[in-house]
């Protein structure tokens, strides 16, 4: 039987997790070289459906045919929401996977109870890893309080699918998008003018939409050290105001929730905001010819990342968590990034990945993959509160009630108050 010789962390434990020093400060972990003896099976949870599934399954099953010693099983949990609460459940019964995908919003909860295990002393141990090949910009959404706890996998920001057909039949070039939010307003103006059913944009009601949106007026949705909700500032109030009065006006539709895609295929979108790894679904999908413009429409230039990490989880034993860490360095590596993106449309977290002669080839061939890269100086890390998915509720509810109830955006200032409640 084949041995991997790798590098055996044996952690610090107690009841399942770091100890943890007076302070909030790490103790240091003892860390050895040693082998697996004996073979070893993990989980890896995951909340990619659809076409996402299949080539994250050929990395593992080439991972398991590469040595004998460690089986990575992927199963699927559902959409992020229903992966988190499944994960929370688990690890509260003291029966986590080794590993897990989390969207990056969705982790503040885990990170709170330290049930995730900071990789810092597995890269320093692990002499193979280089962790200055990642960008900066995109494990920013994995890092928190300056600790990296997870790896990319489907990294994304929004970007803007431009219907060309439409715009030319508007009068509008359709190799000229636009740059601001009154320029958006005139083009979709123009797109809706074409008939009833037509309309110049998809108002989608989406956490890391919304949270660009707010974002490009000059409004965050939290203080520094996210303790009050600043839902209800005069920033986010006009942002919200805004795609209100696209939907009044007609030149906008609004789609409150569920999967927009038979909207974003029917034809009769001008422009629709979505994330770069739709290029591929639309590749398949749309008949039309379209095409793809950065989403940094405001005076502040700023996209929200978005997407998933896959993160070690505690309560898990030392062999367990070196199985993880064994697997997700192999999902992560330069070759697998180059696979995974190139099937599915998602941008590469690595700089040795982006440079590679097979991503350059197809950001040259095809550049409408190179508008989110363009974006990453302008991208922000999503908020990581504890609360998040009761909190993107209640600013969810907040703009149907204004968008499609004709309510006053001042209602927001109730929902800042509900949000204060749950900080």
């Amino acid at each position: 039987m084949k041995k991997i010789v790798v590098i055996l962390m044996v952690l610090m434990i107690s009841m399942g997790s770091f100890v943890w020093a007076s302070g909030g400060e790490e103790e240091e972990v003892a860390v050895q070289l040693g082998e697996l003896t004996e073979p070893i099976t993990i989980e890896v949870w995951y909340s990619l459906g659809a076409n996402y599934s299949a080539p994250l399954q050929v990395i593992i099953d080439a991972f398991n045919a590469s040595q004998d010693m460690i089986t990575v099983e992927g199963v699927y949990q559902g959409g992020y929401a229903t992966t988190q609460e499944k994960l929370l459940a688990a690890y509260v019964a003291g029966d986590p996977p080794a590993l897990s995908q989390l969207e990056q919003a969705l982790v503040g909860s885990f990170v709170a109870n330290n049930a995730l295990i900071p990789l810092e002393s597995y890269m320093k141990a692990d002499k193979e890893f280089d962790v200055t090949d990642f960008n900066k910009d995109i494990t920013q959404g994995a890092t928190y309080d300056g600790k990296l706890y997870g790896l990319p996998i489907n990294v994304s920001t929004p970007v803007l699918y431009l219907n060309r057909d439409l715009f030319r039949e508007a009068g509008l070039d359709p190799d000229k998008y636009p740059t601001t939010w009154d320029e958006a307003y005139t083009m979709a103006e123009k797109i809706s003018s074409l008939g009833p059913d037509v309309f110049g944009l998809r108002v989608y009601n989406s956490g890391w939409i919304m949270d660009s949106l707010f974002h490009q007026f000059g409004g965050i949705l939290f203080n520094e050290d996210n303790t009050k909700s600043l839902v209800n500032s005069k920033e986010i109030k006009e942002a919200m105001g805004f795609w209100k009065k696209m939907v009044d006006d007609g030149i906008a539709v609004y789609q409150g929730g569920g999967d927009g895609s038979t909207m974003d295929a029917s034809g009769k979108i001008g422009m629709v905001m979505r994330s770069t790894g739709s290029i591929d679904w639309f590749k398949v999908n749309v008949t039309f010819d379209w095409g793809v413009a950065p989403f940094t429409l405001g005076e502040t230039k700023a996209v929200s990342l978005g997407g998933g990490n896959i993160y070690m989880l505690e309560k898990t034993t030392s062999e367990e968590q070196l199985a993880a860490w064994m697997f997700l360095k192999y999902l992560t590596n330069t070759e697998n990034q180059v696979f995974w993106s190139t099937q599915t449309g998602y941008m590469v977290s690595r700089n040795s990945a982006k440079e590679s002669p097979e991503i350059q080839e197809v950001l040259n061939t095809d550049p409408r993959y190179g508008v989110t890269y363009d974006q990453l100086p302008d991208a922000f890390a999503r908020p990581t509160v504890e609360a998040w998915p009761e909190i993107e509720d209640l600013i969810q509810e907040a703009m149907t009630r204004i968008i499609l109830e004709g309510e006053s955006v001042d209602i927001l200032d109730q929902t800042a108050s509900d949000i204060d409640e749950l900080l």
